[in-house]
């Protein structure tokens, strides 16, 4: 990502005067922004298509899986009617540590989809080319907590979902489009982002309700 940025910067810094330097210059501000505006399709931790990249995991046999899929691709996030809007702070530090004052995240989710979770996801100011995990949790009282494929340490009844690893860009920002294969039923759950030192949460929303269907 560093050396993207860097070639954006030598191009635009030199006076363009022959055609093919605008088609380089083009080129190299798409790949600096592609590489943190991904489409990435978790179907199990295991199975992570990653959509420009067109890997096998992409062509998946299941038809539930074809159609979430396929439904993620076409969806238009801009459609207000079927999105909400969440905000990512800082949590409380007795269960979770503050990068900084400025640290925060915003995510837009499908209230209700077939097949799983789809977001939009924007972090702002995390550190620097630094790798975080992603995390539904839930909660035993609530909906869709045994929906959830794994058990809290030391909780037998609390459940939760470690879906992706994502690493920020060298300004400590990330963006992508994610899409989390999940059981059918009601969801009610924290987004957690985790820092892989010791997984200290560093950015929550609290439980906010789904539906996959």
């Amino acid at each position: 990502m560093t050396s993207s940025n860097h070639a954006i910067i030598i191009l635009t810094s030199e006076k363009i005067a022959h055609p093919m330097k605008y088609v380089l210059l083009l080129i190299g501000i798409s790949i600096g922004s592609a590489l943190y505006s991904q489409r990435i399709i978790v179907f199990s931790k295991t199975e992570k298509c990653f959509l420009e990249a067109k890997s096998n995991v992409c062509n998946p046999a299941e038809v539930r899986k074809v159609e979430f899929m396929n439904n993620f691709i076409n969806k238009d996030f801009r459609d207000t009617l079927q999105m909400s809007k969440a905000r990512l702070i800082t949590p409380p530090l007795e269960w979770g540590k503050k990068v900084s004052d400025t640290t925060y995240g915003e995510f837009v989710y499908n209230n209700s989809f077939a097949g799983g979770f789809i977001t939009d996801l924007n972090l702002f100011n995390l550190i620097p080319d630094h790798t975080y995990l992603l995390t539904l949790n839930g909660n035993p009282k609530l909906a869709g907590n045994n929906l959830l494929p794994d058990t809290v340490p030391n909780n037998n009844i609390e459940k939760y979902y470690d879906f992706l690893s994502i690493k920020t860009d060298f300004h400590g920002k990330y963006h992508a489009r994610i899409a989390v294969y999940l059981k059918q039923g009601n969801y009610q759950v924290r987004f957690y982002v985790k820092d892989t030192d010791r997984f200290k949460i560093v950015l929550y929303h609290d439980f906010f309700k789904f539906k996959v269907y």
